[in-house]
């Protein structure tokens, strides 16, 4: 009993709050994707709906995989410049968001993907995002600049 008081004291209650806001996106968004596969099936027929859902993701996975490359290019070059590469590990998150939502079956979830493709908005929420996550990343920096300098 004690030990249960003494997490209950731990855990905060913006993480709980957070905690719950996660839990009922992750259950709102595949019920939004039902709601709008039923939807477009009386629209059109069954199968096409399915082969559409498979097939959207697709072209995005590819761009997604480009883009990839090329932000984890630039991280490295900042890592070997000795400059600290915040906002390209936000960007990269932000690709990597991106194709899980584009692998992810659905069309909200591709919708999502596409617009997390978009580098101008990827931007805008790498900058929001920098400032909140900025210790942590500074911190994921120097574990791999001194993983870096190991390897040299």
């Amino acid at each position: 009993m004690r030990e249960l008081r003494l997490f209950i004291q731990l855990i905060e209650k913006d993480f709980l709050f957070k905690l719950i806001f996660a839990l009922l996106l992750f259950s709102l968004i595949p019920l939004a994707e039902i709601i709008f596969f039923i939807y477009l099936t009386t629209l059109v027929r069954n199968w096409l709906v399915l082969v559409l859902a498979v097939l959207v993701g697709l072209p995005g996975v590819l761009v997604a995989q480009n883009q990839v490359q090329d932000a984890l290019e630039r991280l490295r070059g900042k890592i070997r410049r000795r400059e600290y590469p915040g906002p390209e590990f936000v960007d990269l998150l932000g690709i990597l968001a991106s194709a899980i939502f584009l692998v992810t079956p659905g069309f909200l979830t591709d919708l999502l993907g596409y617009l997390l493709l978009v580098p101008s908005l990827r931007a805008v929420l790498a900058r929001a995002l920098a400032r909140r996550m900025d210790r942590g990343l500074k911190e994921l920096y120097d574990y791999l600049r001194l993983g870096e300098l190991e390897r040299s």
